[in-house]
């Protein structure tokens, strides 16, 4: 009987621990998650991308010699075969994360593709169980409740202006977020940042960064969700600077449709925030110089377009002008 018991007990805490390996929020548009497997395989890539590029660590504290054991192979593993492929781009990667996020207790029915690559998670799960999830779970959950509520008022208002803008329809299933603990980095930008892949729009938002600035948060994942808006040349962003770069006979500006972006979902995340009384002093462009030679001309001729003194078409003779 005491075996039984015993037993049970085991399975019933085994159980409350698989359980916490996934926690879920949703809003209007938005559906968001906090995944264990998905949060150790982005700690094991930034680890071994920072150790790759720059000679570092995000590691600050040694472990007991077993488990630091086990960190190392797991992160020579993601160094050898992980680290010079991009979070974003990578076909793999992409597809790893595809399959990943949707894994709650066990990993069953793993694709072969996947096999080492889940055998390399499995055997330090212990480790990270231990010794770094309790940190990056938390963190993930403070920062969707510091902000979720904050969302929810402002979503639909976003949604509605970043529309029109843009002239695309807003996708009509939830929008999948993942929190993890860190995002990702490039041998350009070293930044700790989120990321997002499209078609559907699966968005990745970090927990760490500049999240002490109340709407920082809020503003990225507004611009990250709204990627799939000005993806293309034949969407109207994309196809009037095509249109008109075309027929001025002139080089169109590097990523000037993405500058477009940051700026409005920059400037309506501040105005919707300001509705509610929240200060935000400066939009995320604006503090972190993302496409500092624009921002001016933004400030003038794209801000005209947004309070509909001028047509988009106006707007981006002008910029194309003044970039030249």
């Amino acid at each position: 009987m005491k075996k039984v018991i015993l037993s049970i007990s085991a399975l019933i805490i085994c159980t409350q621990l698989f359980a916490q390996n996934t926690f879920r929020d949703s809003t209007k548009y938005y559906s968001f998650q906090v995944n264990y497997w998905f949060n150790l395989h982005h700690f094991l890539h930034l680890e071994a991308f920072i150790n790759v590029n720059e000679d570092s660590t995000i590691i600050a504290r040694k472990l007991p010699s077993n488990a630091q054991s086990k960190l190392d192979v797991a992160i020579s593993y993601y160094k050898e075969n992980l680290a010079d492929q991009d979070l974003r781009t990578s076909d793999y990667l992409t597809e790893f994360k595809q399959w990943i996020t949707k894994q709650e207790k066990t990993l069953d029915d793993i694709p072969s593709q996947f096999q080492s690559h889940i055998e390399v998670l499995q055997a330090v799960s212990d480790v990270y169980q231990k010794e770094f999830w309790p940190v990056h779970e938390k963190a993930c959950k403070k920062v969707l409740e510091e902000n979720i509520e904050l969302i929810r008022k402002t979503e639909e208002k976003f949604v509605d202006r970043i529309t029109t803008l843009t002239r695309q329809f807003w996708q009509r299933e939830k929008l999948n977020v993942d929190i993890s603990y860190v995002g990702k980095v490039t041998k350009w930008n070293l930044r700790n940042r989120p990321y997002t892949s499209i078609f559907p729009t699966h968005v990745v938002m970090n927990a760490i960064g500049e999240n002490e600035i109340k709407g920082n948060w809020i503003e990225l994942l507004y611009h990250e969700s709204a990627h799939h808006l000005i993806l293309s040349n034949s969407y109207f962003i994309g196809g009037t600077i095509k249109d008109l770069t075309e027929t001025m006979n002139v080089k169109s500006p590097r990523q000037l449709g993405h500058s477009y972006l940051f700026y409005f979902t920059g400037q309506l995340t501040k105005q919707l925030l300001a509705e509610l009384g929240v200060f935000y002093e400066s939009i995320y462009m604006e503090r972190n110089g993302v496409f500092s030679s624009y921002y001016p001309f933004l400030d003038i001729h794209l801000r005209d377009y947004m309070d509909r003194k001028i047509t988009l078409v106006e707007a981006t003779q002008r910029m194309i002008k003044e970039l030249q």
